[in-house]
């Protein structure tokens, strides 16, 4: 499963998300022990913005895990900050189950909340580095669903 940790501080290191996570992986007397497969550190900015917002996307095996990280992590705090844990599910604009004939004159939700010109970089690649004591598996990888 994959894990979608929302605005994370922009200081934030792989090792840091890494330390994090590892406490809830532990498995207990009645769970198995989970997997951290792979880190990606995301940046979003805006187009007519300079503001950039920092996303970690983490994936975790087994199911019951990231369960188990959402369930005791979220809301805790990350390098001084409460950030969000979620599963991470894709949607694409073009995939609203509404479509544009479906909307009526009296629809309260006239426009799409999306942000557009949204820019995505992931800039794990350049968080990850020398003082890190270990790899962590897959980093350079991109995540397929």
């Amino acid at each position: 499963m994959i894990l979608i940790l929302k605005r994370i501080s922009e200081s934030t290191l792989v090792p840091d998300i890494e330390s994090f996570i590892s406490p809830a992986l532990k498995g207990g007397l009645f769970s198995k022990p989970g997997n951290l497969v792979k880190i990606s550190i995301q940046m979003l900015t805006a187009a007519n913005s300079d503001k950039a917002e920092f996303n970690a996307l983490v994936r975790v095996e087994p199911d019951a895990a990231a369960m188990r990280i959402i369930k005791q992590l979220n809301r805790k705090p990350l390098n001084g900050k409460p950030i969000n844990i979620a599963e991470y599910s894709l949607r694409l604009r073009n995939n609203d189950r509404r479509g544009n004939s479906s909307r009526l004159a009296n629809d309260r939700r006239r426009q799409d909340r999306r942000r557009s010109e949204l820019q995505l970089m992931d800039v794990t690649a350049q968080r990850i580095t020398d003082v890190m004591p270990r790899a962590v598996k897959g980093w350079e990888t991109d995540i397929t669903l």
